[in-house]
C-alpha cells in the first residue's frame, strides 16, 4: 500500500513524499525537481518507528539499523500514520 503526504503541510507543497509498504520491504520516495530519492529498506532492518500525531496530521520517523539519518515524513493523514506502523509491526513479528 502506497501512502502520501499531504501538499498542505509544509516541504510537501509541490512534491510530496510517499511510503510504499509491501510485504516485508518499505520504500520511501520524495520526488525532486530533477530526479528523486528513493531508498528501500527491509522489515527487519528497521530499529525503531515514532509517530507525532497532531490536530491534523502526523509525522513518523523511521530509524534503520544501519542507516546514517532516519527517513522523517510529515503531512501523513492519522489513520495512515497509524496503519504505516501496524504494518511495520504485523511484519517484523517472527
Amino acid at each position: 500500500m502506497i501512502y502520501k503526504s499531504s501538499r498542505l503541510t509544509s516541504r510537501n507543497h509541490l512534491f510530496p513524499t510517499s511510503l510504499d509498504v509491501e510485504g516485508h520491504q518499505i520504500t520511501y520516495r520524495k520526488r525532486r525537481w530533477f530526479g528523486s530519492t528513493e531508498e528501500t529498506i527491509n522489515v527487519d532492518h528497521i530499529a525503531s518507528v515514532r509517530s507525532m500525531h497532531g490536530m491534523m496530521f502526523s509525522s513518523i520517523e523511521i530509524e534503520s539499523s544501519g542507516g546514517v539519518e532516519p527517513i522523517v515524513i510529515t503531512g501523513l493523514r492519522k489513520g495512515d500514520a497509524r496503519a504505516i506502523e501496524q504494518a511495520i509491526k504485523t511484519n517484523q513479528a517472527p
